[in-house]
């Protein structure tokens, strides 16, 4: 049975929301009273009253916190939300809440039972499969458990059984006889574990139901870790074969491994602290730690490269930042409260939390669920591109060039996960979403932006900023050609009448004049945006091309729906002479709420329209470079 105990907190001046992303934690004071709080002291909210919490775990979205609280001696699962204000839920008792990659779901451990419930509380299944310990598949489709073997087993690290339960059906699947802790590969249909038949690396097909060794090394999941990165590729754990001081990254699409040997890793206690084998949200950066003396070190993935960056501290590793640059350590000074201290790896300097004794910096929003999301939307219009299926101008680009969270008041946890390509944004605001439709994954309107000066940080909220004084089209160092800025004062033009020649002709100073070539015509009035789009893109916005189903090179619409990458025109189109290679052409531009279009006449078959490079553009007007 789940309670229905409601508790809202008064709301401060201050929110979650005004946190810059990577800066927000939660912990524990002395007096086990859960607080969210900049990692610098300055802002603070408490999120439970009269409840003695005794740990708690961040949603995969950011979003909310489960934790557990004892009453009369028994645990008890809650759920806090801080936005917009602080409000908490009793669910009922439980242990070892454990939440969904992207925070949709939530289920917890009541005496072998598993409970379901959304991410509000609401109950939405329950499983009596005897668990002990659960891990989410990262498409919150599979709940993998793991359970007694029902013969005694006396050991710290005793053999357990492995098994699934399928959400959607509701079955339940035993893989394997496993130890320790497991974990899902990124595609969601693979179990990973340590077998308890000869102590190697297994997977196990949920979906064939085959199970295969995947390499002969010896990890100790019950002592160390056994995690995936956060793109769902790799997994890492400790060779225990060689001392356990072994760092063993395994690709799970060839099985390849790559080992960093001799790692100053460890603890005094039978078990590794998780923090004292991390990795950054992009799979960059394994940061790993030795007790005592504490040392930090950072580790390249892709060059092996070490970076001692804390070389001797007598504080235990509380936890990594999600950008990596600060590191929370526990100080348990003799004969006075517990206090956390964050020390910023980029400046030496160091923060407090007085009186804390658990701290937890909020999850990345980057996500296995939103990169591969991003992945499948690059997919359908640009793999083939990339594959030479088709000869054909990108629409987003070869690879994104930046990864990151920015600060937006309206997503998940007040900060949203972008990928910037050279074409776009791409961005996830609410994880939790619906993964189907179309629009989980949007485009940000930058060109709007950079046109108006108004950075957006929320559906309703924007900073202003000068317009973007930098070419729509052509070269970056173009003198003549119109810039972001030249097109505010056309913003309100009126619509060109259908059928009408464009022969307008915009000037860096925005005069008009009509001496263009000429040669192209209004086609499609838009009434939401009261602007005209020239023959040349709408026919290039209804073209029937090559794109990717998940599964194939297919015929299909490039623009599905039509205005999904590009958003609605705001300007009319016009003529420009654009500096392009060094060399000056005439070029049509029109621009759209997300994208820029090109128009060049001489350029070959398939280059003619193309998308302007508004996302680094924008970056460059954003972050200066």
């Amino acid at each position: 049975m789940l309670a229905l105990t409601l508790t809202s907190l008064p709301a401060s001046t201050a929110s979650a929301a005004t946190v810059e992303p990577g800066r927000l934690l939660a912990y524990i004071d002395r007096d086990r009273t859960l607080w969210i709080g900049d990692d610098q002291g300055n802002w603070r909210q408490q999120l439970t009253n009269g409840v003695a919490v005794t740990g708690a775990v961040w949603s995969g979205d950011g979003d909310r916190l489960a934790y557990t609280f004892l009453r009369d001696g028994r645990s008890v699962v809650g759920l806090a939300r801080f936005l917009p204000e602080p409000v908490t839920r009793e669910l009922g008792p439980g242990i070892h809440p454990a939440w969904s990659w992207d925070g949709r779901w939530l289920a917890y451990v009541n005496e072998g039972t598993v409970q379901v419930v959304n991410r509000d509380g609401e109950p939405a299944g329950q499983y009596q499969v005897g668990a002990t310990s659960l891990v989410w598949s990262p498409d919150g489709r599979y709940l993998g458990f793991t359970r007694p073997t029902g013969v005694p087993d006396y050991t710290d690290c005793p053999v357990l059984e492995l098994g699934w339960v399928d959400l959607a059906s509701g079955q339940t699947r035993i893989a394997a006889r496993s130890f320790g802790t497991f974990a899902w590969a990124g595609d969601s249909l693979r179990l990973l574990y340590a077998s308890a038949a000869d102590a190697t690396v297994w997977s196990y097909n949920v979906q064939s139901g085959t199970a295969r060794r995947i390499t002969n090394r010896f990890p100790n999941p019950c002592s160390g870790p056994f995690q995936i990165t956060p793109d769902g590729q790799r997994l890492l754990f400790l060779d225990f074969r060689n001392g356990g001081d072994d760092l063993v990254v395994l690709d799970l699409n060839n099985l390849q491994e790559r080992v960093f040997a001799d790692l100053p890793i460890g603890y005094p206690s039978k078990a590794l602290p998780e923090s004292y084998v991390w990795v950054d949200p992009l799979g960059r950066f394994a940061y790993v730690a030795r007790s005592y003396p504490t040392m930090v070190t950072r580790v390249d993935l892709s060059s092996g490269e070490r970076t001692v960056l804390v070389p001797d501290d007598y504080r235990m590793l509380l936890a990594v930042s999600p950008d990596g640059s600060r590191l929370a350590f526990l100080d348990t000074p003799h004969g006075k409260p517990p206090e956390v201290i964050v020390r910023d790896l980029r400046t030496g300097q160091t923060g407090s939390l007085q009186r804390a004794g658990w701290a937890a910096w909020q999850p990345s929003a980057i996500s296995p669920v939103v990169m591969r999301s991003w992945g499948a939307v690059w997919d359908r219009e640009d793999r083939p591109v990339a594959a030479g299926a088709v000869a054909r101008t990108w629409i987003w680009g070869p690879e994104p060039f930046l990864t990151l969270e920015e600060r937006y008041a309206d997503a998940a946890g007040g900060r949203r996960a972008v990928q910037y390509w050279d074409k776009s944004r791409m961005e996830v605001n609410q994880p939790s979403g619906d993964r189907s439709s179309r629009w989980f994954v949007t485009n940000g309107l930058l060109v709007r932006e950079l046109i108006t000066g108004q950075l957006q940080v929320g559906d309703s909220q924007f900073v202003d900023r000068e317009p973007a004084n930098i070419p729509v089209a052509g070269d970056l160092d173009d003198r003549t050609g119109p810039t972001y800025a030249t097109l505010r004062s056309l913003l309100a033009a009126p619509a060109a009448q259908v059928g009408r020649e464009i022969r307008a002709r915009v000037h860096r100073d925005g005069t008009i004049v009509e001496d263009g070539p000429g040669g192209v015509f209004a086609a499609y009035y838009v009434p939401e945006t009261n602007h005209t789009i020239a023959d040349v893109f709408w026919q290039y916005l209804q073209e029937e091309s090559i794109v990717w189903d998940g599964a194939d090179f297919v015929p299909g619409r490039l623009f599905e729906p039509t205005f999904f990458a590009t958003g609605f025109p705001i300007t009319e189109a016009y003529w420009a002479r654009v500096k392009v290679g060094g060399q000056e052409k005439d070029v049509l531009i029109q621009c759209f709420e997300r994208r820029c279009l090109t128009y060049t006449p001489d350029n070959p078959q398939g280059w003619k329209v193309e998308m302007g490079n508004v996302g680094r553009h924008y970056v460059l007007w954003r972050y200066g470079g």
